[in-house]
């Protein structure tokens, strides 16, 4: 990983903090809520989690998925995402391997952090490290270097302790995956798809097909509030209170590009987050008086289950309410809301008529599913007599390359499909197309030297990806991870 941030710097900045771990590291953590003003948010075996890291990291995937998604992304989306769970996840799994390498003596001296940042090419001018630019790079970045280089050193670190770890395929398992490697297929295909059916919606079928589903067509449920809101622009705040909310969550701010905003640039931002937050006591205290009776509701809404005005926190503590309870204050766009459930209408079994539009396009896709399979298999009977196509000799290295009448992603899933096969011919279903084919000649092929280093590489790979998962697994109940309150 870290060779590969160096050949491709123009990605470095939104790469070089994320673990040179190989494989995902999922269910590391369970919900959480820690106290942002700890320098501290919790603690894996021996290895303390700190929010300087955490906000680092979550900067840092944040920018990753703004790249992904062309600049577009926000906030609202990386909430919807659980950015910060995934934050965490990583920051725990990272801190498993640390444990175990602490366990090992595993170490990386300053020297060799040094070595490594002077052979990034980003901080570098005419191949020689710069300090200027790595200096503007750390202002730029908007954390201190101290966080930035522990980051580093960790990485060394559990680089170094997959290294050791590292498991080569015994003789046996190479030769089991060389087979695979060796064969080559000549094959007449077909290639089948809704161009080639001729299937119309018959009106009666399609009701009868609703008849048989209609419960699957319901209205939604939707629930009715009466509401008092309690607004925030008219708060005075003071330039102090600005600052101390900027320095505890200057990681949530950033411009369309994902890049962070400079306190100036964020303060209307930062003045309206801190009147919402400075406005919470005055909702709580209407929330008492509406509880009590004193106050009058403001209005009454309804939401049908989901709807995104309301948050998914916020959706899942009504549904454990009942009509006439009431929810302490929560936030809806710029301002609090006390909400009482005075109504809840249950979904009730659409019409024929209104689940039509619905139906439709599931009857066309199932009939056409139907017609598919048939055809698929009358070609497939049919094969020696039916003009087909006639490939060169596929292999597992050329198969994505082939014109199959398929991308190049549904090629290789045929592909992986067509060398697990020992039928002669068959169907092989990929996505709404299918591939009616016949093997006519067939030969094993010489690997030459890339493809056997490729071909021991693939190998290496699931075997290690295998054996650190099962590692992950023992590390989860080796080192508890605790997020403090």
């Amino acid at each position: 990983m870290i060779s590969w941030m160096q050949k491709n710097n123009k990605f470095l900045i939104v790469t070089i903090w994320i673990a040179t771990i190989s494989f995902i590291f999922t269910g590391a953590t369970m919900g959480f809520s820690f106290g942002m003003k700890s320098t501290s948010i919790g603690r894996v075996g021996e290895i303390e989690l700190y929010r300087e890291r955490f906000q680092m990291e979550y900067s840092n995937l944040y920018g990753r998925y703004n790249q992904m998604f062309q600049g577009k992304f926000d906030e609202e989306q990386a909430k919807k995402m659980n950015l910060q769970q995934q934050v965490l996840n990583s920051m725990a799994a990272q801190a498993k391997i640390l444990n175990l390498a602490k366990e090992f003596g595993i170490v990386v001296s300053d020297k060799e952090v040094g070595e490594m940042l002077s052979s990034i090419p980003s901080f570098q001018k005419d191949e020689i490290f710069n300090r200027s630019i790595y200096d503007n790079f750390i202002k730029n970045s908007g954390f201190n270097t101290k966080t930035f280089e522990s980051s580093l050193k960790d990485n060394l670190i559990i680089t170094k302790t997959f290294a050791m770890l590292n498991l080569e395929s015994l003789e046996n398992e190479y030769k089991a995956f060389s087979t695979a490697y060796q064969i080559a297929d000549k094959l007449k295909y077909i290639t089948l798809g809704e161009a080639d059916l001729n299937v119309t919606v018959d009106e009666t079928k399609l009701k009868s097909f609703w008849e048989m589903r209609k419960e699957q067509f319901q209205t939604a449920k939707q629930y009715s509030f009466d509401v008092v809101w309690t607004k925030s622009r008219d708060i005075n705040i003071t330039d102090e209170e600005i600052e101390a909310h900027f320095r505890e969550n200057s990681f949530r701010y950033r411009d369309d590009d994902g890049k962070l905003l400079t306190l100036d640039s964020a303060k209307d931002k930062i003045s309206k987050d801190v009147k919402l937050k400075k406005s919470k006591k005055s909702a709580n205290k209407q929330y008492i008086s509406f509880k009590k009776g004193k106050i009058e509701k403001d209005e009454t809404i309804s939401y049908n289950i989901g709807d995104f005005k309301l948050s998914k926190e916020i959706w899942e503590e009504i549904q454990t309410k009942n009509i006439g309870d009431l929810l302490k204050p929560k936030i809806i766009g710029d301002r609090y809301a006390t909400l009482k459930i005075v109504e809840v209408k249950e979904p009730i079994t659409k019409t024929f008529e209104e689940a039509k539009e619905l139906v439709t396009p599931q009857y066309k896709q199932d009939i056409e599913r139907e017609a598919l399979a048939k055809l698929a298999e009358i070609t497939l009977d049919n094969i020696d007599n039916k003009k087909g196509e006639i490939s060169s000799f596929l292999t597992l290295k050329n198969i994505g390359e082939q014109n199959l009448g398929l991308n190049e992603q549904e090629s290789s899933n045929f592909g992986s499909k067509l060398f697990t096969s020992n039928q002669e011919k068959g169907i092989i279903s990929i996505g709404e197309k299918v591939v009616v084919y016949k093997v006519i000649e067939q030969k094993l092929i010489s690997l030459d030297e890339n493809d056997t280093d490729a071909m021991h590489q693939t190998a290496d790979q699931l075997k290690m990806q295998s054996f650190e998962s099962n590692l992950m697994k023992k590390l989860d109940k080796k080192y508890p991870t605790e997020f403090y309150k």
